[in-house]
């Protein structure tokens, strides 16, 4: 019975020193996973974090690529009209020309001359120079149709004309004449100057 009742202690303290030693052992490493978890999971969320803000800065990017594309395209068709028309020197002109001007509010226009250097038709004003070069190939390409010329008659009777492209839209203005036969005139002179590749810039 006490044999019995030693082994029983004995096989207690067994436990109760296997388990204590076990649990010193143990709790250190479960803590320090718990803590290694802890600091892995932060990662991941500034991981994540990170992510976004990349993705973030992708779209922007993104977006502005295609801007830049937006914009290649308009100067690459600005580029193209242009490339019909030749800037020269004053000294190399001697056919009827395009002459490309300032306003003083800054504005862009042009005046069409014939051989003999007489303004026969006075452009709108524009904004930009290239929207004053689309002006000068839009004369270029109505100016052969007469149907595209408007005569008309001042407020103090003198005939003059106006020159619309194919949506109504006035391209230019002639000079004001004395008779209708000059005003015919200089409807011939800007269906043949009109035509002209050379431009001037004043």
């Amino acid at each position: 019975m006490t044999i019995a009742a030693l082994e029983i202690v004995a096989a207690t303290i067994g436990f109760i020193t296997a388990w204590v030693y076990a649990r010193s052992i143990s709790t250190p490493i479960i803590k320090g996973l718990e803590a290694d978890k802890l600091a892995f999971n932060k990662q991941v969320v500034a991981l994540k974090n990170e992510l976004n803000s990349l993705n973030e800065k992708i779209n922007t990017l993104t977006e502005r690529i295609g801007n830049l594309k937006v914009e290649i395209a308009e100067k690459d068709k600005e580029i193209k009209d242009l490339s019909s028309l030749t800037v020269l020197t004053a000294d190399s002109i001697n056919v009827g020309k395009y002459v490309i001007s300032k306003a003083k509010n800054d504005d862009n226009y042009f005046n069409l001359k014939a051989t003999n250097g007489q303004t026969i038709l006075t452009s709108q004003m524009y904004s930009s120079e290239s929207a004053c070069f689309n002006g000068i190939e839009s004369v270029r390409n109505n100016c052969s149709d007469d149907i595209r010329y408007e005569r008309k008659q001042s407020i103090n009777n003198k005939p003059y004309f106006v020159l619309k492209a194919a949506n109504g839209q006035v391209i230019g203005n002639s000079e004001m004449y004395e008779s209708g036969a000059g005003m015919e005139n200089g409807i011939a002179s800007v269906k043949k100057n009109g035509i002209s590749t050379t431009v001037f810039e004043e």
